[in-house]
């Protein structure tokens, strides 16, 4: 039987690393073996500089990849200011240490490129990909955001053609929690949320990683077609992983962007008291953190007596080691925005710490989805920034647990979270939308 054919719009592609890239890497890896033929198009010359090679084991060569050039004002910006390197995933934005020529460019990405720098790729990818889509006899488009833009260019395709087309939110979009933080005003508010409608209403089909995210959708968009396929974890990438047994340090481990919003105060001030009350403890912790971590967030810990010896600080690692040190760590830990627009989402992470099955200390809001899952898979749940006492009796039972050598839990129901389960979900979306 002849196979679908799928065009899949996305900025994020290996070696690009980081996790925007895991969602649509991992659909594309399965699609072939359930009936639908991927075409993957890319920038070419993107912006930014996180480099996984690690991720490329999982693109499959027969695929076909089309790289297509893109300008973005981030060039424009490094020659005029002379600014070195490329954009990381996500936007750290700090309360202090900002120059004003830093201040001015946040306020113009904000204000005036909408909704992100990627929108001047739009046309020339439409003008692009309206002659492939025909040639090709493709069945469906997807785009897949942020950046969002990705979905203009699904919008105009749309438009131009008969192509249906899927428009997949990883994240919010107008319920962003950082529009605030980065000075949106209320004209390029508005502007954000008529391109939303115009996305929400003209898609054949929305998908959301979260079902805080669908239900923000449909409470502004109720006519419009949207399910749910969070995201998951690849069984294949835990085959490599070495496990050592229970590793020789008390290791806590977070990896990944962590900003002044996202810093756990209540876990370090846990974790000097426990320090001073119990002998052993100072010694036999470490804290690993890597990716993109806030100075303030370093200056913290390296200010603290009992904290600072303890800390290793790593720069970007790929997602195989990623994997590993979490396989060697004790704690896992899972930081969410305080802002109740930032419940909305599910840390891609958190997926695969259920397959690590180690515990998962989780602080953010605790009515959200994540404590949801964690509920459901009896993995835990999400601790209240202003949870001491809690914070601080995870962290006692579990080192007492360490110290008798047993550092695994076995949280249930987790065969609904493989890949190759969500890729199957998304083929029925897929031929529902084309039978």
């Amino acid at each position: 039987m002849e196979q679908k054919k799928i065009l899949v719009i996305t900025y994020y592609w290996p070696p690009s690393g980081g996790g925007g890239v895991q969602r649509w890497l991992k659909f594309v890896k399965y699609l072939p073996e359930q009936g639908w033929e991927p075409i993957v198009f890319t920038p070419e010359n993107p912006e930014f500089d996180l480099q996984d090679e690690s991720l490329l084991k999982d693109v499959n060569p027969a695929v076909e990849i089309i790289k297509f050039p893109i300008w973005e004002p981030l060039s424009f910006y490094k020659k005029i200011f002379k600014k070195k390197g490329k954009l990381k995933q996500g936007i750290v934005i700090e309360k202090t240490k900002m120059s004003l020529v830093d201040k001015l460019s946040v306020w113009v990405r904000a204000n005036l490129f909408i909704p992100d720098p990627r929108r001047f790729w739009v046309r020339p990818s439409v003008e692009f990909l309206l002659p492939l889509i025909e040639q090709h006899q493709i069945d469906v488009v997807v785009t897949t955001g942020p950046p969002h833009s990705m979905h203009l260019i699904g919008l105009e395709l749309k438009k131009k053609s008969t192509v249906r087309w899927v428009a997949d939110f990883r994240d919010p979009w107008s319920d962003w929690d950082l529009l605030d933080k980065l000075g949106v005003g209320g004209l390029a508010r508005n502007l954000h949320l008529r391109q939303e409608l115009s996305v929400l209403t003209q898609a054949d089909l929305v998908l959301t990683a979260s079902q805080g995210i669908s239900k923000s959708l449909a409470e502004k968009y109720p006519a419009c077609n949207i399910e749910v396929i969070t995201n998951g974890f690849d069984t294949d990438d835990f085959k490599e992983v070495k496990t050592d047994g229970v590793p020789t340090k008390f290791r806590i481990t977070h990896l990944g962007l962590l900003n002044e919003l996202r810093n756990p105060q209540v876990l370090w001030d846990c974790l000097e008291e426990i320090c001073q009350e119990v002998p052993s403890f100072q010694d036999d912790l470490e804290l690993v953190l890597s990716g993109m971590v806030s100075q303030s967030v370093l200056d913290g810990i390296y200010d603290s007596p009992q904290l600072k010896d303890a800390l290793t600080h790593l720069d970007y690692i790929s997602h195989q080691e990623v994997l590993e040190y979490y396989q060697q760590s004790a704690v896992l830990l899972l930081l969410l925005n305080q802002s109740d627009e930032a419940q909305l989402i599910i840390p891609g992470k958190l997926f695969e710490y259920l397959m690590t099955k180690k515990t998962i200390l989780a602080i953010g809001k605790e009515k959200s989805e994540v404590n949801d899952i964690l509920m459901d898979t009896t993995a835990g749940r999400v601790y209240e920034s202003t949870d001491r006492a809690g914070v601080k009796a995870l962290i006692l039972d579990n080192y007492m647990q360490f110290k008798k050598g047993e550092i695994s839990h076995f949280p249930k129901s987790i065969d609904q979270y493989t890949r190759k389960a969500l890729t199957q979900r998304l083929v029925e979306q897929l031929n529902i939308l084309v039978r």
